[in-house]
């Protein structure tokens, strides 16, 4: 089964962080947990998708770009 995540902005620290949302789920939270445990309510979803993203998030999901060597 493979995880959709959402790139929102948390209200704690301004930062994009990926929530998992599982196929075929209904976004009627009030708040969802990221994958780093911050949280945010849906409606702070962002449209900026070169803002800053929350590292541990990226570590997490694995979308960290390593560094080539």
């Amino acid at each position: 089964m493979t995880v959709r995540y959402l790139w929102w902005r948390s209200c704690y620290d301004g930062a994009l962080h990926a929530f998992p949302v599982a196929p075929g789920a209904r976004l009627a939270h009030q708040h969802y947990r990221a994958s780093c445990t911050h949280a945010a309510p849906p409606d702070l979803a962002a449209d900026e998708p070169a803002a800053s993203r929350c590292e541990l998030c990226l570590l997490i999901i694995g979308e960290l770009a390593t560094p080539s060597t």
